[in-house]
């Protein structure tokens, strides 16, 4: 009888252990998540050591980045395996790759930028001798027609109209755009920019404008 019970409670026992072990849940692996760090800097010209604004900041083969503030500075999320690139008008553009052995997720850069120098055909000017030998050239030069009325066309005040508006804003441009922006968004930070419908100033140059028949079609 003893027997009987010492197997039946040994049985019991095995039972109970493997019910509990198979209820454990298994352990949850640890995910693997890219090495990502906060990548900051100063993008300097070489020549003057001054911030350069307005940089494009580029990751190599994405359209992921960023551009420096008007002081040169920049600060963006990426990756160890990532290749930065870069780029400024009249610039040469420049890559960065970041180090492998990378510890921590914050890293500081300087990146300095060289001028891009273009070399442009020589043109010689010389000066006539006298006022009166330029009088005397000038009026026996013969300029063909086709030049004339080409030089005519392009003069026309559409025309530089049209050219203005279709160049795009150089370095110093972007910047001073980009800070009137900020300026303005300041000054009336936490109350609504005035509304011109009341400015009677504004309503003059609307009515100036209708008289002069800017809003005729054409």
């Amino acid at each position: 009888m003893k027997k009987l019970l010492v197997i039946i409670s040994f049985a019991l026992s095995t039972t109970l252990v493997g019910t509990v072990w198979a209820q454990q849940p298994e352990q949850a692996k640890p995910v693997q998540t890219a090495a990502l760090i906060q990548l900051s800097g100063l993008v300097v010209s070489v020549d003057s050591l001054q911030g350069l604004p307005l940089v494009s900041i580029r990751i190599k083969n994405t359209n992921k980045g960023t551009f420096t503030d008007e002081g040169g500075f920049f600060s963006f999320v990426v990756k160890k395996t990532d290749t930065i690139i870069f780029s400024f008008i009249g610039y040469k553009t420049v890559e960065f790759i970041l180090p492998q052995n990378l510890k921590g997720i914050k890293y500081s850069i300087i990146q300095p930028m060289t001028e891009d120098t273009v070399f442009l055909n020589t043109a010689v000017i010389r000066s006539y001798p006298t006022p009166d030998e330029f009088d005397y050239y000038f009026v026996k030069a013969t300029i063909p027609d086709a030049y004339y009325e080409a030089s005519t066309r392009n003069l026309r005040k559409k025309t530089l109209e049209n050219i203005a508006q279709s160049m795009s804003m150089d370095g110093a441009e972007s910047q001073r755009y980009t800070t009137q922006q900020q300026a303005y968004r300041y000054y009336y930070n936490g109350q609504l920019p005035p509304n011109r419908i009341f400015d009677p100033f504004a309503w003059g140059q609307f009515f100036n404008a209708w008289k002069n028949g800017a809003y005729q079609k054409k």
